[in-house]
């Protein structure tokens, strides 16, 4: 009981001047209260020692089969099942006159 910080030691102490009031002998009384306390330790450990006894992790999904990949749909990709071509001539025109069109403003320090 030296060990124990002022907190703990009015508690215990409270304890043992309740259970006196309610007219138990106070040696009986300072056992109980011991013994209380000490069980409410060995729960506290029982509890920290379980934490390492943990269920097994649950099923991970199955693995993807080899050659499957995700890919991330997007503008830019041409989907091959369409039968077009994406980069066809009059986009290029297209794409060229619009960026064109872009540096003259940049030039011209126009913002968009």
């Amino acid at each position: 009981m030296r060990d124990l910080d002022e907190a703990t030691r009015a508690e215990l102490a409270a304890k043992v001047e309740k259970r006196v009031a309610a007219g138990m002998d106070r040696s009986l009384a300072r056992r109980k209260v011991w013994d209380d306390y000490q069980a409410e330790l060995v729960a506290i450990a029982a509890g920290v020692a379980g934490i390492d006894e943990r269920p097994p992790p649950p099923d991970l999904p199955p693995a993807r089969e080899k050659g499957k990949t995700y890919q991330p749909k997007s503008w830019y990709i041409p989907r091959t099942d369409s039968g077009q071509d994406f980069f066809t001539p009059e986009r290029m025109q297209k794409s060229r006159s619009e960026l064109e069109k872009l540096k003259k403003r940049l030039k011209a320090g126009v913002k968009s």
